[in-house]
């Protein structure tokens, strides 16, 4: 009689149990129903940077341009003759080139020594023409830039261009060189090996 009774009092309590977890169970399901909201979702996709393209280059006739290119050769130079080298800038990138330089890298030789130079030049291995030839100025669009110096001089030495470029524009440049007519002896037979390096910045 007590162990039924035990039993029945056993199933009453286990069934109190199984009715709370039930009720929590319908309590939270119906608790996340109350609280639901609308909701939705915008996606963008191919988003994309890129940077811009940064690039000028020379021509000697404004026809084709190159990273690289030779601009001038000059021969038979005599005293007191002045000579013009013209080329072209040209910013074929997409950005403006706000500033401008030149920069000359300069490097004397001999050709031969002729019996008149062999007189009065005493380094045989060392051409001359750079003590005496003479850079006068550099033209850019309009802007006139007095140098007036030698090329031995101006051996790695950087000179401002006065000019900005937009997109696809191009600049023309002249340099005048001279050769002073008190050059002497010393420097006939010379050569100089000129190469000059445009740098371009925003």
């Amino acid at each position: 009689m007590k162990s039924s009774l035990l039993e029945i009092l056993s199933m009453v309590v286990n069934m109190k149990r199984l009715k709370i977890v039930v009720g929590m169970f319908v309590f939270l399901v119906l608790l996340g129903y109350g609280v639901s909201i609308f909701t939705d979702t915008a996606i963008s996709r191919g988003n994309s940077i890129e940077t811009a393209e940064f690039d000028i280059a020379i021509s000697k006739d404004g026809k084709r341009f190159y990273n690289e290119l030779k601009l001038f050769e000059m021969s038979n130079f005599l005293p007191g003759e002045t000579r013009k080298s013209e080329f072209q800038i040209k910013n074929r990138g997409t950005v403006e080139v706000k500033k401008l330089t030149i920069t000359f890298k300069v490097r004397n030789y001999e050709i031969r020594m002729s019996p008149s130079e062999k007189a009065v030049d005493s380094t045989p291995e060392t051409g001359e023409l750079g003590k005496w030839l003479v850079l006068k100025a550099i033209h850019i669009e309009g802007n006139n830039i007095t140098i007036n110096q030698t090329l031995n001089t101006l051996n790695g030495k950087t000179i401002t261009l006065p000019v900005t470029l937009n997109p696809r524009e191009t600049a023309k440049v002249e340099m005048m060189f001279e050769l002073p007519e008190d050059a002497g002896n010393e420097c006939q037979t010379d050569g100089i090996d000129v190469t000059l390096r445009l740098d371009a910045s925003q």
